[in-house]
């Protein structure tokens, strides 16, 4: 039967059977269920709490509904053709699948795009290219929290007192509900507290799985739902949440992008400084992978004695082949002017150690260039492995007598033992 005499006014056509239709409709029926089929279980993935689960789970969805949509408007054409030339009733199934359809299509349309968004900014795509484009995405691995090849410059977990503000507000106004309530004197007094000690520990057992990594190339954090997040730092712009809403928190998003909210997470202030570092032009673009060179840092204490008095001063220490240095934590300005000639309000909570993080990721000659100019201006001293006595105490702590009888105590993670023994290897070696 030709597709012509298929179309052709027919009488009596809303009494035949289902089945004399789907002949005369020559698998156009069909293609519109198969359709329907494909974009309710697309939709009822893309309406999901984890969508984007779902999404990796079948890859395939995306491409079969794309794939449909050409047969599908021919099929449609000729159905709605066959609709408007012959009298059938509203409620046929015909006309009940091809208004599911486009009722279906236009909730699909608006959804692709909404989760689109969440990996780049909105183009002007048709409806098939936003298909390919959100199938290219769910075909891409899953991203990784940083693993031990991957430097990490910063991390902090989820801060379980970060809802202390709004704890603190909640409380100080807690005595109108607590009257409407009809509370005792003792049962306002009791559940104050426990707003005041409970909520954000509330708060911080929902957010258990927060956590943020910054790498030399890259910013990941792991959501409250458990989804990993990145941006690159070449791409990246932040800015700090008003203190009065979100205490501490942090606004991230590349260029042009979507923004996320980074809160309730330690260190967070830290991660500022850093990032404020990096933006600085004699570091932006240059520190992109671990150092290959001999050098062990960590945090110290230098105990001094004066007269009746011990002074304690903290700092780093810094250890490279036939030489070990002291710069203290109170000259941190100082460094900042001397390397960068001016100190930005913005690095507020800047230690050494930070400063010195990032250094290490320069060239060697480099680093080293910075560390001399470092020295005097942090009130840092110099010395030579053989002018000091050195070792590992019993407790894995790093201890140097210097010749005055100062002891500097360090305490070096776990990470710095093997640079450690590579730096005093060296040493030996050439001397």
């Amino acid at each position: 039967m030709s597709s012509r005499a298929s179309l052709r006014p027919a009488a009596g056509s809303s009494h035949r059977s289902p089945e004399e239709l789907r002949v005369q409709l020559e698998g156009s029926w069909e293609v519109l269920e198969r359709a329907l089929a494909h974009k309710a279980a697309l939709l009822k993935g893309l309406d999901s709490f984890r969508w984007r689960h779902h999404l990796q789970r079948d890859p395939e969805l995306p491409r079969r509904v794309r794939e449909l949509e050409a047969p599908l408007a021919q099929a449609l054409e000729r159905v709605e053709h066959r609709l408007r030339q012959e009298s059938w009733p509203e409620h046929h199934p015909l006309h009940r699948l091809t208004r599911q359809l486009h009722a279906l299509d236009a909730r699909l349309r608006k959804r692709v795009r909404q989760r689109l968004a969440f990996w780049e900014p909105e183009g002007a795509w048709t409806f098939t290219e936003a298909l390919a484009r959100l199938e290219a995405w769910a075909r891409a691995p899953l991203l990784q929290v940083p693993g031990e090849a991957e430097p990490v410059l910063l991390t902090g977990g989820v801060d379980y007192l970060a809802g202390g503000q709004a704890a603190f507000l909640l409380s100080m106004f807690w005595a109108i509900p607590a009257r409407a309530l009809g509370l005792t004197q003792l049962g306002y007094q009791v559940s104050g507290f426990l707003i005041l000690v409970g909520l954000p520990l509330l708060l911080g057992l929902l957010r258990w799985r927060t956590r943020f990594w910054l790498t030399p190339r890259r910013l990941v954090w792991r959501t409250a739902r458990g989804q990993v997040k990145q941006l690159a730092l070449d791409s990246l712009r932040y800015a700090f949440t008003n203190p009065l809403v979100v205490r501490g928190g942090l606004v991230v998003r590349r260029e042009g992008g979507p923004r996320s909210f980074l809160v309730g997470m330690k260190n967070l202030e830290g991660l500022r400084v850093v990032l404020t570092l990096r933006g600085l032009p004699e570091l932006r673009g240059q520190a992109q992978s671990a150092p290959t060179y001999a050098l062990a840092m960590f945090t110290a204490v230098r105990r001094e004695k004066a007269g009746l008095f011990k002074g304690r001063y903290s700092g780093v220490l810094v250890m490279r082949p036939g030489q070990l240095i002291f710069l203290e934590d109170r000259h941190i300005w100082s460094m900042v002017r001397v390397l960068f000639r001016e100190a930005p309000d913005n690095l507020y909570g800047l230690t050494p150690s930070m400063l010195l993080q990032q250094l290490q990721l320069l060239p060697e000659a480099e680093f080293d260039r910075c560390l001399e100019r470092l020295t005097p201006a942090g009130g840092g001293s110099r010395w030579s492995f053989s002018e000091v006595t050195h070792g590992l105490t019993a407790d894995d702590k790093f201890q140097v007598l210097l010749p005055d009888g100062t002891v500097l105590i360090g305490t070096p993670d776990d990470t710095q033992h093997a640079a450690i023994s590579r730096v005093l290897q060296l040493s030996r070696a050439r001397t």
